[in-house]
């Protein structure tokens, strides 16, 4: 997406919009052309855009008013082209372009993708100042010419004062392409020269690494031009500096995820506590939302996430047909009845509705990665790593992508490559990559082999890492080694002894074993602990039965 804000000087920023965050922006936009398969779209802040212009121009006279009109009008079409450049290149390398959106910031260029590889990452986000450098060239152009071989030459008062109007015009345009061009290549993610930066680094240090790179060079350049703002009074380059603030910041994940913990306890309560893992806080809030909006799929689909994290199938099935009988083409229903399906190891039914899926959003990772799972639970582990390799080179990314195909590659006697898929799930987020929810321990049954060397890996290095300790446990409790569970969430508990997890955990594994006392203390204390409605509940659920 290109992102553009102007003042009285003209400060541009450009980068490329994920599909997500696009539907909000076009559903206030007026389609005005498709071409070659490509929507063309104008938002209605556009409209602001003619006050600022009267507002930098302030004409006194028809001459002053036309100019002021002809270089907004050329500001637009240079960022209308700056964005077919984008487009453009985009589709010289497959990658699908959905649509342009010109707005009062700028304009947005929407692909169905991420390019797969990095060399054409690097020319889809050159392809835009470079567009502005011609431009730039071509203004001077016309500015020379008019200037040096029509001013001296013309006699007429009033057609060198519109040829000197349109030499100033032409003059203007070109600084301002110029400035497109040189802000647009700050190496400052998510502008193009950040994300230039981003892909000639995944050529150099890998994928996993990329984010980082871009993350530690953008940040300190971005203050630097925060300061710039401050110290100019541009407020509305230092308003583009915060926007642009955020965008870095999701190159870190533990940064994203607080983000949308507060986006969500601001304006979607349920979705903040399902992010928190408190599953039966969060089916409350959805079916408070599905009272209020019983005709919006997605409330069902949100209730039916919840349900299969608590392990109650039959409820979130139930959920997710509502969802399909209000649209049998939603792709995340069909994704979700597949899992559900895959879980009861009805596997072809589950492969059937991860095909439909796929065949709605050809370019979603989720639907390969569920067919990978589908394909590794029945041992075709060749199959599982092509679609595994297939989903992590599409967006969005998570670190149980690197787990899953971590594990494959050590079935298959690949350890290197094993080895390097769990330090790419650990640079995504540590958490997310050493503690499986309780829906995905079954990743770890049979494996446990496979859990001794990986998590032995960082207990080597880090005793004490709660984490490595508990989600070792955990894949110990789900191989039934209970006695080893035990230890590992003690040991867990020592460095953090107030996660009630643990002690839930440690809790069940001794009520297997029979110690039924110290079961009991384990579920007194993750009564005490607590705020997750359904691990109070089930704690409480154990304790009668005890």
């Amino acid at each position: 997406m290109m992102k553009k804000t102007f003042t009285r000087s003209i400060h541009l920023s450009s980068f490329i919009l994920h599909p997500l965050y696009f539907m909000k922006l076009l559903s206030s936009s007026l389609r005005l052309a498709r071409i070659r398969g490509v929507e063309i779209r104008f938002h209605f802040s556009m409209l602001f855009s003619l006050p600022i212009a009267y507002f930098l121009f302030s004409p006194t006279n028809g001459r002053e008013i036309i100019a002021a009109l002809l270089w907004l009008l050329g500001l637009i079409l240079s960022i209308f082209l700056h964005e077919v450049g984008h487009a453009a290149a985009a589709q010289l390398v497959g990658v699908e372009v959905k649509s342009i959106v010109i707005w009062l910031l700028g304009g947005f260029t929407n692909l169905s993708r991420s390019s797969e590889k990095p060399k054409h990452s690097l020319a889809i986000f050159s392809a835009g100042p470079l567009v502005n450098m011609l431009l730039g060239f071509f203004f001077v152009a016309a500015y020379i010419l008019i200037f040096f071989w029509f001013l001296p030459f013309e006699r007429n008062a009033e057609l060198f004062l519109w040829g000197q109007t349109f030499a100033n015009l032409s003059f203007s345009l070109a600084l301002a392409n110029m400035v497109l061009v040189i802000f647009n290549l700050l190496p400052i993610y998510p502008l193009d020269g950040g994300n230039m930066l981003r892909s000639v680094a995944e050529m150099f240090f890998g994928k996993s690494n990329a984010d980082w790179i871009t993350l530690v060079i953008s940040a300190p350049l971005l203050l630097g031009l925060a300061a710039f703002a401050l110290l100019t009074r541009d407020y509305l380059l230092l308003a583009s500096c915060l926007l642009i603030g955020l965008a870095v910041g999701t190159l870190n994940r533990s940064f994203l995820r607080r983000l949308n913990l507060g986006i969500n306890y601001l304006f979607k309560r349920s979705g903040y506590y399902y992010m928190q893992g408190d599953f039966e806080r969060a089916a409350q809030g959805y079916t408070r939302d599905i009272e209020r909006e019983p005709q919006q799929g997605n409330h069902y689909l949100g209730r039916a996430g919840c349900f299969l994290n608590l392990m109650q199938k039959e409820r979130a099935s139930a959920d997710t047909e509502r969802a399909l009988k209000l649209n049998p083409n939603n792709a995340l229903a069909l994704q979700l009845r597949g899992e559900i399906f895959m879980l009861e190891k009805n596997y072809p039914t589950a492969l059937d509705y991860f095909d439909r899926a796929q065949a709605i959003h050809p370019n979603w990772s989720v639907p390969y990665f569920d067919r990978a799972s589908a394909l590794f639970d029945q041992k075709d582990f060749h199959a599982a790593l092509a679609e595994l390799d297939k989903a992590i080179s599409l967006p969005p990314a998570f670190p149980l992508f690197y787990v899953l195909r971590s594990l494959n590659h050590f079935v298959l006697e690949n350890f290197e490559a094993s080895r390097q898929d769990q330090d790419s799930a650990l640079r995504l987020s540590p958490s997310d990559a050493l503690v499986m929810t309780e829906l995905n321990l079954q990743i770890y049954d049979g494996y446990l082999n496979w859990a001794d060397d990986y998590y032995g890996r960082i207990l080597t290095h880090d005793p004490r890492h709660a984490q490595a300790l508990q989600g070792y446990a955990d894949a110990c409790r789900a191989n039934l080694e209970f006695f080893r569970a035990v230890e590992l969430y003690t040991r867990a508990l020592a460095v953090n002894p107030r996660e009630a997890s643990l002690h839930f955990g440690r809790g069940k594994c001794h009520l297997a074993l029979g110690n039924l006392e110290n079961a009991k203390a384990d579920f007194q204390q993750v009564i005490q602990l607590t705020d997750k409605l359904h691990l109070k509940r089930q704690s409480e659920e154990l304790l009668k039965a005890l």
